[in-house]
């Protein structure tokens, strides 16, 4: 089997910058430890190069629709498919998108998608039946599948999650300190002016609130700085993978905050359609607490992994925190446990075997 992955992200010097970008690449490259997979994408040149057992292929862009980083304008790419067994396209609303479903159906070739939201303002499946060819669309969370077209709905399939088990893992050496974590983008819609709002609220000046991120939004950045001004809180821009498993083995909670409608009164209806943090976190043994905006709620158990809380609410967030520091050492070790049980299915090596069993299935 030849499985070829296409996303239209715009792989430049800033590319990993969310899971529409991160899933599909960490996805080709635990597949390809099974199976021959390439993943194909588009940039400012032409490159082929590997990564382990990955082939990587990306094919120049001089023109991005309407300036949109997820609907590059390129035909190179369609060759790429010739080879395939399988296409699976990431991004169902991009012209990239339509050309290679359209292409791969009338080549015989088996064709999957999986979306994560937004899109581009130029696409063929408004007066094309490009639905149609798809397979099924496969999604990683409940609140996802409310954004399917009704057409793929009918031939959706779930499958949660996407860990990297082996390197989010703990580390019993380790003992843990008076860190309360946030990891992510800084942007408005991940809410952490909510959660510093909950750490002043918490008033324990023996806790540090560590905010590990880049910055996607100046003036949000400037505007939450002030907000913690005088408290214990560090931002922390540029940790590596090392740095920032080491930073999750020793919190005590990680907390992904994030809302519909952020602090300057805009809304986002997709703010998470998973949260990789709290897959993250979990896998580090460490509780987590999110807010029950997008399906964030999917990947807790509330109660017994963290704590699923109302968003907008620096109450509801400081509640949440206190529960856990509050908690007896046996208490908190039971979390800890369930947390490494709850990741188990959602490891990448179970979501890449169950992706392989419905390309066979639509065989």
């Amino acid at each position: 089997m030849k499985v070829i992955h296409i996303t239209p992200t715009y792989f430049d010097e800033s590319s990993i910058i969310g899971g529409g970008e991160r899933y599909p690449t960490d996805l080709a490259g635990w597949m390809a430890n099974c199976v021959d997979t390439t993943l194909v994408s588009f940039s400012s040149v032409r490159r082929n190069y590997s990564q382990g057992d990955l082939k990587i292929k990306t094919y120049p862009v001089k023109h991005l629709i309407h300036g949109n980083k997820i609907n590059p304008l390129s035909f190179q790419y369609l060759g790429s498919i010739m080879s395939a067994d399988i296409v699976h396209i990431h991004h169902i609303h991009t012209l990239i998108s339509d050309l290679g479903c359209l292409i791969a159906g009338l080549l015989g070739k088996r064709v999957f998608v999986t979306d994560y939201g937004g899109g581009g303002s130029l696409v063929l499946n408004q007066k094309l039946p490009v639905f149609r060819v798809y397979k099924n669309a496969i999604v990683y969370s409940c609140f996802g599948l409310n954004f399917i077209p009704v057409e793929l709905k009918k031939k959706s399939v779930l499958i949660k999650g996407g860990i990297d088990t082996d390197k989010f893992c703990p580390n019993i050496s380790l003992k843990k300190e008076n860190n309360i974590l946030y990891v992510g983008r800084i942007l408005p819609h991940k809410g952490i002016n909510y959660l510093i709002d909950a750490f002043s609220l918490l008033n324990r000046s023996d806790y540090k609130l560590k905010i590990i991120g880049r910055v996607y939004s100046e003036q949000f950045y400037q505007d939450i700085k002030q907000q913690a001004e005088g408290l214990n809180v560090e931002f922390v821009h540029d940790a590596d993978d090392q740095r920032l498993v080491q930073e999750y083995r020793t919190a005590m909670v990680t907390v992904l905050p994030s809302v519909h409608t952020n602090c300057y009164g805009n809304y986002t209806p997709v703010p998470e359609l998973m949260g990789f943090t709290l897959l993250e976190s979990q896998a580090c043994g460490t509780p987590v607490i999110c807010t029950d905006a997008g399906a964030m709620h999917e990947f807790v158990d509330n109660g017994k992994t963290g704590f699923v809380v109302k968003q907008n609410s620096g109450e509801a967030i400081a509640a949440a925190i206190k529960t856990i520091i509050d908690m007896s050492p046996s208490e908190y070790t039971q979390y800890q446990v369930y947390c490494r049980e709850w990741i188990k299915p959602l490891s990448w090596s179970a979501v890449v075997q169950r992706h392989l069993d419905i390309y066979k299935s639509a065989e």
